[in-house]
């Protein structure tokens, strides 16, 4: 009885997510239809968003729990369907930051079961890797916090910390680069490339 419901769940589940896919195709038909062609391109790529867990699975050797896999592709068409090719962006006011905070959320939840869950990259020194990729991550995240404070300094004490979108964008660009490097020398130092004393 108990692996009939769990059959019956499983598929109800696949069918969900395999609708899902579907409406993921929409904006990807009616775009390609009015020759949008830029259009037809980001919402290509937000159908191969909602397939990458897939796609993560059988290249990592990992598994991500359905639910997860789940409302991951619920936000995409959220954003994809909802949000930009019915202009929900337009039309609600706080859809672009509700969209920010489920995603986010849902990162952590998808994250946590990546870096706790046994994987191909994962394999040998676990430890060191896992610390590793949770060292670019924290870097990432300190420089985000560095240029919400820069923001908030700003706008409360008018320091001009800041010099515009382009500025802070490059910052964090050069964070993310920095971080990669040194995810890369610490990796190459672990296996004896690089002694360290």
């Amino acid at each position: 009885m108990k692996n009939t419901l769990e059959t019956t769940e499983r598929s109800s589940i696949s069918f969900l997510d395999k609708s899902l896919i579907v409406f993921s195709f929409i904006p990807v038909f009616f775009s390609i239809f009015r020759l949008k062609i830029v259009q037809s391109i980001g919402y290509v790529v937000f159908l191969l968003g909602s397939i990458s867990p897939e796609l993560h699975e059988k290249i990592v050797n990992q598994q991500i729990p359905q639910s997860v896999k789940t409302l991951f592709r619920v936000h995409i068409i959220i954003h994809s369907l909802f949000g930009q090719f019915l202009g929900f962006y337009d039309l609600i006011p706080f859809w672009d930051k509700g969209l920010h905070f489920m995603g986010s959320l849902l990162g952590v939840i998808l994250f946590y079961f990546i870096v706790s869950t046994d994987s191909k990259f994962w394999e040998g020194e676990t430890r060191k890797k896992r610390a590793v990729f949770l060292s670019f991550l924290l870097t990432n995240f300190a420089g985000i916090i560095w240029e919400i404070s820069e923001f908030i300094s700003d706008k409360l004490f008018i320091l001009g910390a800041q010099k515009g979108l382009e500025d802070t964008m490059f910052d964090l660009i050069f964070n993310l680069l920095g971080a990669y490097l040194g995810g890369r020398l610490l990796i190459k130092i672990h296996r004896g490339l690089i002694h360290d004393k």
